[in-house]
């Protein structure tokens, strides 16, 4: 069985992991093949129904959107590709997937340079599948492009083509549904859920967000890991306010505690010992914020190794990489690892840091 899978670019390697941990797979029956950024072809060497994919959809907290692989093939640049591709989808069995009552819908996608549009793409799959539930149940099944009760992926990547069965829905997974308050800078939960990873949080630890935001790193470590205690901090009482609404939406209030507090004077705020920081800044897009960016992490860098344990470790995320890896050398951490992602268009850095 072979998944389509997308995910936050940059972040591929984790959603691996996931996987193999979400399936209790050993390592060698899933093989995993980045087709591009953000987007994953996974070979699964076991067997496993459509609700079983619908299990690992709901469980995932990396994945953007999961589809069935129901058929692949060559393709080239010209227009006859469109051809082979109708012909791969009228072999697809496509048609097992819809009845005269469900309407579909094809999501068709290009990469690559092609004679041949998304929209072309689209039409010949979406014919082809036409054409195959007509020969199969004798009527014409109904199409809705705004509201498909079933999705087909047509997907092409260079040279490949696949038709899949969308099993995550029309919405990406990365949309909770408990983001009731929306921080003008708000972290997508799936990116959130990654930097808390990279953290490598252990049962019973402490972790501090001291720029919380919307609350969205919070939220998530309450949802998924079995922490001590969970602090949301920051200096804006609008956000925090906005960060206890989604905390509540998302029944995870209880679980944190929130403070009213400036990161710089972390120290001043949290008396615990904490483990892991994990925390999403502003970022300086114009030259002009800098200075202030620099004595923000000066600051906050400081503040931390006050409250830092003996074990403790900072994930942070960041466009200003440089200058926040300059501070960070400079108020004598070490800096473990980086990693680049997309966050939205923003080629930003997730950095992981630890006192020396």
């Amino acid at each position: 069985m072979k998944l389509l899978i997308t995910t936050n670019p940059g972040m591929e390697d984790l959603l691996v992991k996931e996987l193999v941990s979400l399936l209790n797979l050993r390592t060698d029956k899933l093989c995993a093949h980045v087709l591009n950024k953000g987007r994953i072809l996974i070979n699964l060497l076991v067997n496993m129904s459509i609700n079983d994919i619908f299990l690992l959809a709901a469980r995932s907290n990396l994945a953007h959107k999961i589809s069935m692989v129901l058929a692949e093939g060559n393709v080239s640049k010209d227009m006859r590709s469109l051809d082979i591709a109708y012909e791969l989808t009228l072999k697809s069995c496509a048609e097992n997937y819809l009845n005269q009552h469900l309407t579909f819908a094809v999501r068709a996608e290009r990469i690559g340079e092609h004679e041949y549009t998304s929209i072309d793409l689209a039409k010949h799959v979406g014919q082809a599948i036409v054409d195959a539930v007509m020969e199969k149940y004798g009527i014409r099944p109904p199409v809705n492009l705004d509201h498909p009760t079933v999705i087909f992926d047509a997907l092409v990547v260079g040279s490949k083509f696949f038709l899949a069965l969308r099993i995550s829905g029309e919405e990406s997974l990365h949309k909770r549904g408990y983001r009731i308050y929306d921080h003008p800078a708000a972290l997508k939960p799936t990116i959130a859920y990654g930097m808390l990873q990279i953290a490598d949080l252990k049962d019973g630890e402490v972790l501090l967000d001291p720029m919380c935001g919307g609350g969205t790193i919070v939220i998530e470590a309450a949802r998924n890991f079995k922490l001590k205690n969970i602090y949301c901090m920051d200096i804006s009482p609008k956000h925090l306010k906005g960060a206890m609404k989604n905390a509540i939406a998302s029944s995870t209030y209880d679980s944190i505690v929130f403070i009213l507090g400036d990161a710089r004077k972390a120290n001043e705020y949290v008396k615990d010992r904490v483990d892991a920081i994990v925390t999403n800044p502003p970022y300086g897009i114009r030259m002009l914020r800098r200075k202030y960016l620099r004595k923000l992490y000066s600051d906050f860098l400081k503040s931390a190794k006050n409250i830092l344990s003996n074990k403790g470790r900072i994930v942070i995320i960041t466009a200003e990489h440089s200058l926040f890896k300059e501070e960070a050398l400079k108020a004598g951490y070490n800096i473990l690892s980086t990693r680049k992602v997309l966050h939205g268009n923003l080629e930003v850095e997730i950095i992981k840091i630890k006192p020396t």
